[in-house]
């Protein structure tokens, strides 16, 4: 009968034979067998030492360390971790720490409670165990481990190793002779890989800790909100003290045990040498003191930047870049370990994550969102929103300013931002921006037809006679397309639709990312009808951004994207997300686009004057009709800033107007220029200070603007 084969159900007597041969055969492996008192116990049992010796001889010399899981870390674009996510199920709640960052005391404490003679040994302790084995045979309930932390690690990075195998999960753990030869195998060959310092790192880095910890550093977070390398003396004995039994000994849910074996840890650092008797009793009379961490698994963890993080998460999820399937993909990110870094620049998100919170309060009726990107490079920089992640009053879990492939909504009516794109058009369609035109107010074109495209099935559609829209001033205006811009003349606009038809503003949109759906890749057209240039397509301010930006990079349109680099911890790295950019828009007619552009923060009377930043910048007020929705987009030559403020899912009778907002009773209608256009310029004021002035290039052949 082969020792690996002997039953679990052999009682404690049983289990001192199992680990008295187990001792027997390393010692005679070792040259250490003391034969008087080990053979009769075995001849006793009728068991051979041949068959423990054989198998441990046929195990492998090396053992093979695992990699451990940990949390996957999501990086800001300076290299700055603003966010860690993990999979509860998967052991990944780990932050692996060189034994540098792990604090002295931390390190005496495991030694002294776990295995005393660890400095001395060679990763089998043969006076520990057999002491344990003498004093565990007496039957007294007095029992004492002896395993050494090299064999503790063996056994729990086998079964870390079985993953969700029960099999060998059951293997790892079971109480038989084969699984004990097996970790004293490993054990000494450990210690001929590595030095005492990289097991005691390792092992620390290994353990669970109980609450969801695994290794010291969450261990440290999840009970006293510290560092691995700043634990206390008593601290550091807490945590020795749970690893015993974590299941049994947890300070949350009953002090009184961790209490009495915390202090046992002191008592033995203090025999030991690593602390006085002083210092031991002194701290034995403290409380725990837990301080729990903000242990909260998810982007939710991840406070301002939490929407950006989902952003990354499903731009992750969505790029085939990192796997065949969907769920491919999910399972590398579960696995944990992954390094994720952004485009997030962390003084764009921290000054627009500011100055919406100055504006409009998570508790508004009504909401802002912003995202910020950088022209020539799609590159989001930022992504913020008056509404936290949660699910409480005055939270969701909607990112505001994305689409629903990235966690989004399906988006606001743009207004009169979205006049861009008719402007565009008609400077495309050979119109002289300082020719006059004189528009009334209402216009009524009812039974106009005008060309609308649909793939494949080009096609007219009619005025409809209901639709008689106004100017914001309620009468007609006379003025060239420029200063159309700078007062946000509708029925100009209108006007000049009816002359470049439908079809060609909405291909211009959507050539700059704007679709009816939100997806770039497979968006569909918008929908082209007599409102169209008034914004009454529902879009995202991450689409508008990126619209905007088009224009500062002189008709130069790149997908949004935030993933610059992906590596996981066996150094593998994965591609970057593809940078898709193309010329849509004629250089010069994008520069002329911009120079009237600026007009709207600085001409008299125009809808957002007063509100400019200190250096060259352009941008258009967007506000539906009742301002359900407001907007400002604007743009220097260095990032495009796009802000939304209204109601996420307006209903009949809603107005934006008469309401308190930012802790300011607004005791008018709100446009454009009233919360979004404030908002805008704090924002791009934070974000761009520091960074050098660039000025506009000036278009070519057209007359001066102004």
């Amino acid at each position: 009968m082969a020792i690996a084969h002997v039953s679990h159900g052999v009682g404690r007597f049983g289990r001192f034979l199992l680990g008295l041969i187990a001792f027997v055969v390393v010692s005679a492996l070792g040259g250490a067998l003391i034969a008087g008192m080990a053979l009769p116990a075995i001849a006793a049992a009728g068991l051979g030492a041949k068959d423990a010796s054989d198998h441990f001889l046929s195990l492998p010399t090396a053992f093979q360390l695992p990699v451990l899981p940990q949390r996957d870390t999501i990086e800001a674009a300076d290299g700055s971790v603003f966010a860690t996510t993990w999979d509860p199920d998967n052991e990944s709640n780990r932050v692996v720490v060189p034994i540098s960052q792990i604090s002295i005391l931390m390190q005496h404490a495991i030694v002294a409670i776990e295995d005393q003679r660890f400095y001395q040994h060679g990763g089998i302790d043969l006076k520990g165990t057999l002491r344990a084995l003498v004093n565990n045979s007496k039957g007294d309930g007095d029992l004492q481990g002896g395993s050494t932390i090299a064999q503790q690690y063996v056994k729990n990075a086998l079964e870390l190793e079985a993953g969700n195998n029960a099999a060998l999960r059951q293997a790892a753990a079971a109480d038989t002779v084969s699984r004990k030869i097996t970790e004293l195998r490993y054990a000494i060959s450990l210690l001929q890989e590595m030095s005492k310092n990289d097991l005691l790192q390792s092992y620390l880095d290994l353990i669970f800790y109980g609450n969801g910890a695994y290794g010291v550093q969450v261990a440290a977070e999840t009970y006293f909100d510290t560092s691995a390398a700043n634990l206390n003396a008593d601290q550091s004995a807490m945590l020795a003290a749970i690893v015993n039994s974590p299941s049994a000994y947890d300070p949350f849910t009953d002090a009184g045990p961790v209490l009495a074996r915390r202090n046992l840890v002191l008592a033995d650092m203090a025999k030991q040498g690593y602390l006085t008797a002083k210092q031991a009793a002194a701290d034995e009379k403290q409380s725990l003191e837990l301080n729990p961490g903000n242990q909260v698994e998810g982007c939710i963890g991840a406070g301002e930047n939490a929407f950006f993080c989902t952003y990354v998460y499903n731009s992750f999820i969505e790029d085939p870049s990192y796997g065949a399937t969907e769920a491919a993909r999910e399972n590398l990110w579960n696995e944990g370990g992954l390094v994720i870094k952004t485009t997030l620049v962390r003084q764009d998100e921290a000054s627009g994550s500011e100055a919406v919170a100055d504006h409009t309060y998570s508790t508004d009726a009504v909401a802002t969102a912003l995202a910020m990107v950088t022209p020539g490079t799609g590159a989001i920089t930022a992504i913020a929103q008056s509404k936290p992640m949660g699910n409480g009053y005055g939270q969701t879990y909607v990112d505001l300013a994305a689409d629903p492939a990235h966690g989004g909504g399906e988006g606001y009516q743009a207004g009169s931002s979205f006049k861009i794109f008719e402007g565009l058009a008609a400077l495309e369609d050979s119109w002289n921006p300082s020719t006059e035109m004189s528009v009334p107010s209402p216009l009524e074109e009812a039974g106009l037809r005008m060309q609308v495209c649909v793939p494949g099935h080009p096609k007219t559609i009619v005025w409809p006679g209901s639709y008689a829209p106004n100017n914001d001033s309620g009468s007609g205006f006379t003025g060239t397309l420029t200063e159309a811009y700078w007062y946000s003349i509708n029925t100009y606009f209108l006007t000049l639709e009816t002359k470049t038809g439908l079809c060609l503003p909405a291909t211009i949109a959507q050539s700059m990312g704007v679709t009816l759906d939100n997806d770039t890749d497979t968006g569909a057209p918008l929908g082209q009808f007599p409102s169209f240039t008034l914004g009454t397509n529902l879009i995202t301010p991450i689409e508008m951004a990126a619209a905007y930006a088009t224009i500062a990079a002189h008709g130069k349109y790149c997908v949004p994207y935030v993933i610059t680099a992906v590596t996981n911890l066996d150094g593998r790295r994965y591609p970057a997300q593809q940078q898709i950019c193309g010329q849509v828009i004629d250089p010069n007619l994008a520069n002329e686009l911009t120079a009237m552009l600026q007009g709207v923060l600085t001409e008299p009377g125009a809808t957002a004057q007063g509100l400019g930043i200190g250096r060259p910048s352009a941008g258009k007020t967007g506000t539906t009709t009742l301002s359900i929705a407001t907007w400002f987009d604007g743009f220097t030559p260095q990032l495009a800033t796009a802000v939304w403020t209204g109601f996420i899912s307006p209903q009949p009778g809603d107005f934006l107007g008469y309401m308190k907002i930012g802790g300011k009773y607004w005791d008018q209608q709100i446009f454009g220029a009233t919360i979004s256009a404030p908002t805008w310029q704090q924002a791009m004021e934070g974000a761009l200070d520091g960074q050098p002035v660039e000025r506009f290039t000036p278009p070519v052949g057209f007359p001066p603007v102004g």
